[in-house]
């Protein structure tokens, strides 16, 4: 479970350290983050997820850590209605 998710230079989070329980509620005015701190974790989330995928069953002694390349397709889960939106 994630209990802290940090962002920083992301839409137009500059930068923000938000602690989560297990419930979650963000509350502002308008185009105050809310949405982008949703984005920003759905985008990790997508991440994390292509990366499990990369890593697969390599041995735990493997040095080397694998990156991934992410596209438009890979964006499509997360709720922004344009991904030119993320950045």
């Amino acid at each position: 479970m994630l209990t802290n998710v940090y962002i920083e230079n992301f839409k137009n989070i500059r930068e923000a350290d938000i602690q989560l329980d297990k419930q979650v509620v963000f509350i502002g005015p308008n185009n105050s983050g809310k949405t982008s701190a949703l984005q920003a974790i759905a985008l990790w989330e997508t991440g994390l997820k292509e990366w499990c995928i990369k890593k697969g069953d390599e041995p735990k002694e493997l040095k080397k850590r694998p990156g991934i390349t992410m596209n438009r397709k890979d964006l499509v889960a997360i709720s922004v209605p344009d991904s030119k939106l993320l950045w």
